[in-house]
């Protein structure tokens, strides 16, 4: 079936911040794309994707060259997004503090963020009208990558350093990617598939050669790809009104994180409302999303005891709570897939496949990109334009045998 007869160039499964940011990249390089996705971007209260739920910060956890490749593309990217849309993605001040001097690594990012800073915060017990600034808990400084000095750490810890990076409001972000997805003709459909092979000759679509899974933790259950080393790690955190906090802390004590999965961090979110996340867990293999009350509890506690500024000094319990939040990161064992993978339909599926899958037999692609874990946002863009090259590449060769 040669490309000319088809509606779509391809059609994208999954409308999680993967998934529109791939079909994002390919509209933008005149290629006709549609999403199919169970649950869609406006689906904001839904525990089945991860994407609602993110911090969402730029905190690069890049082990490889192209992790951190992914991750500073999408770095420089949203750079140009906090001028466009400042309301949604904001250059904000970051602190991280440690205990050990063992926990304290240099991030491989550090001279990345150097190109980003401002002055946007001022050092804690810089003057004030009566000619010194009370010293806080939760302090604000002028970053440039550094150590920070003694009196910039936060309290009850021994040392930290800062930066600026960048912070996302992922609903408005999500609704900001569907939006100009729309506008620029691109149909997001709601649709539960139990196959990748149903997604080649979708009804309301027709049929297509290409198709990109962009469904995260799907892809362990989605028949045609059934991964078994994708898995949830649960992610808890609260969402707080906190207007007067405007930067983000973050505690690291190694041995804890890896032993039980519990981390406290604080993240603004830009936009009117004064949000801030307050977080959190990291819980390998546990698919619950309801919310825990002791967990809730934690980190209320833990994060005032960084930054008093969350209640204006009144104890954690007067922290302005709006919503407790249980959401499943989709890992994957071995990190993120994004390859190319040519297949024929029914290949490995006989008698699993819904009878609606058409075209048994013939020679199709898939373009997979999943399992990034709690990195989905910071290598977003990244992870789009490689993915878009491998569909280009695809699309590429199907359209010279369809000459020949």
């Amino acid at each position: 079936m040669s490309s000319q007869t088809q509606r779509y160039d391809a059609v994208v499964l999954g409308a999680g911040v993967l998934g529109l940011s791939i079909a994002q990249e390919l509209t933008k390089r005149g290629r006709k794309i549609a999403i199919l996705a169970r649950d869609l971007p406006e689906d904001i209260d839904s525990g089945a994707f991860a994407s609602p739920w993110a911090g969402a910060n730029w905190a690069s956890y890049a082990t490889n060259e192209r992790e951190k490749r992914w991750d500073t593309v999408t770095f420089r990217r949203f750079g140009e997004l906090a001028r466009e849309i400042p309301e949604i993605v904001r250059l904000t001040d970051v602190v991280y503090a440690y205990q050990e001097k063992t926990d304290l690594v240099e991030p491989w990012y550090k001279d990345l963020v150097f190109d980003s800073l401002g002055s946007l915060l001022q050092p804690r017990g810089v003057g004030t009208k009566a000619g010194r600034r009370r010293a806080v808990a939760c302090p604000v400084v002028d970053l440039q990558y550094r150590h920070l000095s003694v009196d910039e750490v936060p309290k009850g810890w021994n040392y930290a350093y800062g930066f600026k990076n960048y912070c996302l409001n992922p609903p408005a972000y999500l609704s900001h990617l569907a939006s100009s997805l729309r506008a620029a003709g691109v149909p997001i459909l709601r649709a539960r598939l139990s196959s990748l092979d149903e997604a080649y000759a979708y009804p309301a679509l027709g049929p297509v050669n290409l198709v990109i899974n962009a469904t995260a933790l799907g892809s362990r259950t989605l028949i045609g790809v059934t991964d078994e080393k994708v898995y949830p790690a649960r992610g808890q955190t609260v969402l707080v009104k906190a207007p007067t906090v405007k930067g983000c802390y973050s505690t690291k004590i190694a041995s804890r994180t890896q032993a039980t999965g519990l981390q406290t961090y604080i993240i603004p979110r830009p936009g009117p409302e004064g949000h801030v996340i307050l977080g959190g867990t990291f819980e390998r293999g546990n698919y619950s999303t309801l919310p825990d009350p002791t967990q809730a509890r934690r980190i209320l506690q833990e994060c005032y005891a960084v930054c008093p500024e969350l209640s204006g000094g009144r104890g954690w319990e007067a922290i302005d709570v709006v919503s407790h939040n249980a959401g499943l990161r989709p890992v994957r064992e071995g990190g993120a897939r994004v390859e190319l993978e040519r297949r024929k339909i029914g290949d490995g599926a006989q008698g699993l496949v819904p009878t609606r899958a058409r075209g048994q037999g013939r020679a199709v692609g898939v373009v997979h990109a999943y399992g990034i874990g709690p990195a989905g946002y910071q290598a977003s863009i990244g992870i789009a334009l490689e993915a878009s090259d491998l569909v280009e590449d695809y699309l590429a060769g199907t359209h010279a045998k369809a000459k020949l």
